[in-house]
């Protein structure tokens, strides 16, 4: 008889202790997506204003005109015009808007 009533008593502990298991575990999951949510919207924010300074600086590179000249007879041109070309169709490969 004090058996049965110790097994019982066992029985209910492990039921309370499963469930308390249960609602931490519940919580700290919450607290874990939460968090990880609010990194997310974080990194989000930082990498537009990145993205942003990337895309203002080559804006301004983009508009830029490179010197007038003849390249055949002034290489200097040649280069100027070049650099220019690339680093203005690195603002377009952005899609900056």
């Amino acid at each position: 008889m004090i058996g049965k009533v110790i097994i019982s008593i066992l029985l209910a502990l492990m039921v309370v202790v499963g469930i308390g298991n249960l609602w931490s575990t519940r919580n700290s999951v919450s607290q874990f997506k939460q968090q990880f949510a609010q990194q997310q919207s974080q990194q989000r924010a930082s990498s537009q204003q990145e993205v942003a300074r990337i895309c203002g600086s080559f804006h301004k590179i983009a508009i830029l005109r490179p010197p007038p000249g003849n390249p055949a007879t002034n290489p200097a041109r040649a280069y100027d015009q070049q650099l220019h070309a690339a680093l203005a169709s690195v603002y377009n490969d952005l899609e900056c808007p």
